[in-house]
């Protein structure tokens, strides 16, 4: 999160369309409005690494814990991954998003900045 509000997200996408993207702001808004359950949970390193999806970050994976656990972030019944990030504790513990622009970050990198409503 920067000073000014925004926040951006860098996404491996070579092909995505920036206005199909654009067009995920409502179903995003409607997510954080539904007030979804974000919880967490810790899985052995080498089962985070079998589970297809499960670690999606190409650059940055989470840190394991000292015992070799990965930290699992699930927003229940909309995603389940791999983070090291820090969360609400629902998706209605923000406001809805806007999103404010998508740059292309060389072949692979899609950049999507957002602001809060």
């Amino acid at each position: 999160m920067n000073d000014d509000g925004t926040a951006r997200m860098d996404f491996d996408l070579p092909d995505a369309d920036n206005d199909k993207l654009r067009a995920l702001e409502a179903p995003i808004n409607a997510a954080i409005e539904e007030n979804l359950r974000v919880g967490t949970s810790y899985v052995p390193m080498a089962q985070a690494q079998s589970e297809p999806g499960l670690i999606r970050t190409r650059s940055v994976a989470p840190p394991p814990t000292a015992d070799g656990m990965i930290r699992i972030v699930e927003i229940e019944g909309l995603d389940r991954q791999a983070c090291g990030g820090t969360h609400l504790s629902s998706t209605r513990g923000e406001n809805c998003i806007r999103i404010l622009k998508i740059d292309n970050k060389g072949r692979h990198n899609r950049r999507v900045r957002i602001g809060f409503a």
